[in-house]
């Protein structure tokens, strides 16, 4: 059972925090049905008993199967009188008791599917009966003490009026629809959701489009499965999504005169009250999200396409164009990439469908800017003695937008690292090839390691993403001793 687990570590939590902070406290005698063989008979339905259910004890083979930790129980034995469903209902202040339901003889007890309290909905329990079968209702408590009176109550309930295809409920749009899923059981040969074949408590609703459009069923820890066709016989599974899997929206197309049923379904285990929505499936708002900003000629630029749809479903299909005369067909929403030739502001159109049949278009601009100046000469003095000043000059080149640049001039110290020794900002123009000359004094230290090696770097000013192509603004060279000839690299 899924939650079976979960519930017994629970229970066996709160059991030991109880006993550890209860004060003791003296028993009385139990009461007459404290055990599996003085179960009180309920001859009729309904039924009502008051007792103090913290008075009793438990006996070494009470059936663990609902929960790990038992301190007292007391019992109860029904004859189903005919087919249906009983719940068993405690009501009383305080902390109430817990309830199990199972079938056969002391030693070999079977618990009734799902007939457990629940921990999350309360302790109370429906379970379906079959007439000339007993019923041993064990109601216990994870803690003893006196005090602890609670009332039960036994009550014959309907079974859910859409419990069989036959008698499927109309489901109208928009519609909310609800009932209670232990109410309901499984027909002999129904199908089964293929993401949920356990569900086997069930219900249905028909449902017959006036137009054709997309259809959201909104639900909660159920399954629920569409199906196309004309009978029992014939269906055909449209959609389904698992009570395990509660961010999947159930959305379909819905042909105009078509008839469609909707199977709404869980396990034993997770059979309680249910509720769904239907509504028109939102439409979609294909979308595009772009990573790198800004974006230049030189960039590769990530693009993540999305459908757009408030309920999550995936892109399937569709095409997006960048604008520039190329596209590219779209099959899911796995990112790509695309490089723009030249800058400009480009319209992005993206089309999309998802997985339910649901179409959209979406458009948006992409900027394309690209800044970029590149550092063309560098020229050093082929030799040099400590204490001259010599002139160092490099040129800067910019061929897009007016630019601001920053020229550094760095030697390269002792450490091994280039250590800025002077720095010259100019304007440069569009189509503009600007000198930046820079004088450095030789030094003792440069004559005794026999060269001098110096990096310039440029960079833009009042730009935080810097220049678009960084590759081309910076250069090295090398001053060597008298007679040999300045080296440079790029």
């Amino acid at each position: 059972m899924r939650h079976t687990a979960f519930r017994r570590l629970l229970v066996a939590g709160l059991a030991v925090a109880a006993a550890l902070v209860a004060p003791a406290t003296a028993h009385a005698e139990a009461p007459a049905n404290d055990d599996f063989d003085t179960a009180t008979a309920v001859t009729a339905l309904p039924f009502r008993a008051t007792q103090d259910f913290g008075e009793g004890t438990t006996s070494a083979d009470d059936p663990k199967s609902c929960y790990s930790w038992i301190a007292t129980s007391a019992w109860y034995d029904y004859t189903a009188s005919a087919d249906g469903f009983v719940r068993a209902l405690p009501s009383g202040a305080g902390q109430l008791p817990f309830i199990a339901v199972y079938t056969g003889e002391r030693g070999a007890l079977t618990q009734v599917p799902g007939a457990c309290a629940e921990w999350n909905t309360g302790p109370s329990v429906t379970f379906p009966v079959t007439a000339g079968q007993t019923y041993h209702i064990m109601v216990f408590k994870p803690y003893s003490g006196a005090g602890q009176v609670a009332t039960l109550d036994l009550s014959s309930v309907p079974r859910e009026s859409n419990d069989d295809f036959a008698a499927a409920a109309v489901a109208t749009l928009p519609g909310t629809f609800s009932g209670d899923l232990s109410r309901s059981t499984s027909e002999p040969g129904e199908v089964t959701a293929s993401c949920d074949p356990e569900a086997d408590h069930s219900v249905w609703y028909r449902y017959t489009p006036d137009r054709t459009r997309s259809i959201s069923v909104e639900r909660r820890s159920t399954s629920v499965a569409v199906y196309w066709g004309a009978s029992r016989a014939g269906l055909s599974e449209v959609e389904c999504a698992s009570s395990l899997d509660s961010y999947k929206r159930v959305v379909f197309r819905a042909t105009a005169g078509e008839q469609y049923w909707i199977r709404v379904a869980t396990d034993a285990d997770g059979a309680s009250p249910y509720e769904i929505r239907l509504t028109t499936a939102p439409a979609l708002t294909p979308n595009v999200y772009l990573y790198s900003d800004p974006k230049s000629v030189f960039d590769d630029i990530p693009m993540s396409p999305n459908a757009g749809d408030r309920l999550g479903r995936p892109l399937v299909s569709g095409e997006l164009k960048f604008g520039d005369g190329t596209s590219v067909a779209l099959t899911s929403n796995a990112q790509l990439t695309h490089r723009y030739a030249a800058d400009g502001d480009y319209r992005l159109e993206i089309s999309a469908t998802t997985d339910d049949g649901r179409s959209g278009t979406g458009t948006q601009v992409v900027h394309v800017e690209t800044h970029d100046v590149t550092l063309t000469g560098l020229s050093l003095p082929a030799q040099a003695r400590a204490g001259q000043t010599k002139p160092v000059k490099v040129s800067v080149v910019n061929n897009r937008y007016a630019e601001t640049v920053t020229v550094s001039l760095r030697r390269k110290g002792e450490s091994g690292y280039f250590e800025e020794v002077g720095a010259l900002t100019q304007y440069v123009p569009v189509g503009g090839r600007v000198e930046f000359p820079f004088a450095y004094s030789y030094t003792a230290a440069d004559a005794a390691a026999g060269q001098a090696e110096f990096e310039i770097v440029a960079n833009l000013n009042d730009r935080y993403d810097g220049d678009s192509h960084p590759v081309d603004n910076r250069l090295t060279g090398v001053t060597t001793g008298r007679g040999q000839a300045a080296r440079r690299a790029g």
